[in-house]
C-alpha cells in the first residue's frame, strides 16, 4: 500500500488523539516524542514513566507507564549518538494496528513528534511517495473518526 511521507496515526494504549507520524526509510527505528521520561526501578521488571510531546490537540497529554525493553544507542543524520529507552505500545495507521518498539526521546525542535522508521514500514507493508501526504486519510477507529484534530 502506498502511503504519503505524513500520515495520521493512533497510539491506541497511549491517547485518544491523532497525531501526526513522519515516515522515514532513513531511520531504522520509530520514536516518539516526549516531554520527559523516568526510568522505574521497582522490583526485577524496570518500567519508564513520560509525558508524549504537546500537539495543539493534546496540550497537557497525561503521564504514561510502560516496561522499559532495554536501552538504544541511535545515531541522527549528524552522527551524534544518544541512549534512548525502548518500549512497546500498539500503533494504528488506517485500518491496520500493529504492536510496534519506539525509542523515547525529545524531538522538541521537530515538527513532526513520531517518527517511523523502516522496522515499523515493513510491519504495516508500506510504501512511501515522498511528494504526497495522508493518504491514508484519518483512519477507521472512533480516535480517527470522531474528528479528533491534531
Amino acid at each position: 500500500m502506498v502511503v504519503g511521507w505524513k500520515e495520521y496515526m493512533h497510539l491506541q494504549e497511549l491517547s485518544d488523539r491523532l497525531r501526526i507520524a513522519k515516515l522515514d526509510t532513513g531511520a531504522l527505528t520509530a520514536c516518539l516524542g516526549v516531554e520527559s521520561f523516568e526510568v522505574l526501578e521497582h522490583g526485577s521488571a524496570p518500567k519508564v514513566r513520560f509525558k508524549l510531546a504537546k500537539t495543539q490537540a493534546e496540550p497537557n497529554p497525561e503521564w504514561q507507564t510502560l516496561p522499559l525493553l532495554g536501552w538504544r544507542t541511535i545515531r541522527d543524520s549528524g552522527g551524534h549518538e544518544e541512549s534512548r529507552p525502548l518500549v512497546q505500545t500498539f500503533l494504528q495507521m488506517g485500518v491496520q494496528s500493529h504492536r510496534l518498539e519506539f525509542t523515547l526521546t525529545s524531538r522538541s525542535r521537530m515538527r513532526t513528534k513520531v517518527l517511523l522508521g523502516r522496522k515499523a514500514l515493513r510491519a504495516f507493508g508500506f510504501q512511501i511517495d515522498p511528494t504526497r501526504t495522508f493518504l491514508l486519510g484519518r483512519g477507521s477507529s472512533s480516535a480517527m473518526t470522531e474528528g479528533n484534530n491534531v
